[in-house]
């Protein structure tokens, strides 16, 4: 007994020694993953995927271990972004963020965004009001710039870009009087979300000091988000040779930091599909697709179908489309967002389209089947 409880001991020691050595990792890593060496920082991280989670569970199972848990995740938020890691690191926090002593810290991971595609639009208008709160109690300037632009990004998603719009001019009024480029990079980025839906013609200024933000300071993650964004406006705008350099642009930068880019393989496939290649858009949306399953990005799966859908419609498999257009609505459902530019466009005409050649009552027959469909169904029918 006494060499399994001194066998424990060691185990216990050896982990927190592990985590401990994780934690300083994060805190060395945070300041350059925002800069020019962010590549090297999100590749190395990337090796370490397996003990960075290892070290988050141990601080999590840990009753004093809040502070410890956040710490790995808070400083490494631009990581899980660029990964597309954020649904992992929600997970591993769910039970720490139920803790009386969390509310006290919790004011940059509520800022960071991490938990907007995990909690649904509810919770995410509530997140981040709790950190536009918490960051004014404290005076806390810089992380009341990001809770305010994280809060107009979650009303563009709820698709009410008109109440998100003041809070993201607010983030970028101060972020302008703070002087720093990375966070009126991101700034720019985020007021850019509602700016762009209510009134796409006037963006172009500010794309461009988002872009000359980002030379600065060296931030290609922001710069590969402000391309592809400007190419989902120029898609939207059916400039599509706009859209097309935009979105080279992003996935050269997409390769040289390592960032995952499914929700940019998406966007290339609408270009490929409004150039006339509807056989490259399907391959496009079926990268998308597995990817988005892989990481699980309910709003990407959700466009991954859509696309499928479309695709298929202009192959003429009218009632797969429509299947497939079925489980896209429900899954969008799901997810608690609705449709937004350029897709809600795409989807609009190929409903059209659908109930044009198959009827009114096979359409509805078709549509109701996939909405009915299991997750697996649909991949068998979307893949094949």
């Amino acid at each position: 007994m006494a060499a399994a409880y001194r066998d424990e001991q060691e185990a216990a020691a050896v982990s927190t020694a592990h985590c401990s050595y994780f934690l300083s990792l994060a805190r060395q890593a945070e300041p350059y993953l925002t800069g020019p060496e962010q590549g090297r920082w999100l590749t190395r991280l990337g090796t370490d995927q397996a003990n960075l989670r290892r070290a988050i569970e141990h601080a999590v199972a840990e009753p004093d271990g809040t502070a410890r848990a956040l710490g790995l995740v808070v400083p490494l938020s631009r990581y899980w972004w660029v990964r597309s890691r954020r649904e992992e690191a929600a997970d591993l926090l769910s039970e720490v963020l139920e803790r009386p002593e969390a509310q006290l810290l919790c004011g940059a991971l509520l800022s960071s965004g991490i938990f907007i595609d995990s909690v649904g639009t509810e919770k995410a208008r509530h997140s981040t009001e709790q950190a536009v709160e918490i960051a004014r109690s404290l005076g806390d300037e810089r992380l009341l710039v990001r809770s305010l632009g994280m809060r107009a990004a979650v009303y563009y998603f709820a698709g009410q870009s008109e109440v998100g719009l003041p809070y993201g001019q607010e983030a970028l009024d101060r972020a302008r009087e703070l002087g720093d480029d990375v966070l009126l990079g991101e700034s720019l980025l985020l007021h850019l979300l509602c700016r762009q839906a209510l009134d796409p013609t006037s963006t172009g200024e500010l794309y461009a000091e988002g872009l000359a933000c980002t030379r600065r300071s060296g931030d290609r993650f922001v710069r590969f988000m402000l391309r592809n964004n400007a190419g989902c406006m120029a898609l939207d705008l059916s400039d599509v040779a706009a859209a097309r350099a935009h979105l080279d642009q992003a996935r050269q930068i997409a390769r040289e930091i390592g960032c995952d880019s499914h929700h940019l393989d998406l966007n290339l496939g609408w270009v490929h599909r409004e150039e006339g290649d509807s056989q490259t858009a399907a391959s496009l949306f079926r990268a998308a697709l597995r990817a988005a399953r892989r990481h699980g990005d309910r709003s990407g799966t959700g466009y991954a179908w859509l696309g499928l859908a479309c695709t298929a419609l202009d192959h003429g498999d009218s009632r797969r489309g429509a299947v497939l257009l079925g489980h896209a609505q429900a899954y969008r459902e799901l997810s608690g967002t609705p449709w937004l530019s350029p897709e809600v466009r795409y989807r609009q005409v190929s409903m059209d389209l659908a109930r044009a050649q198959l009827g009114e009552d096979d359409f509805e027959r078709a549509f109701a089947e996939g909405r009915d469909q299991s997750p697996e169904e649909a991949v068998d029918l979307a893949l094949r």
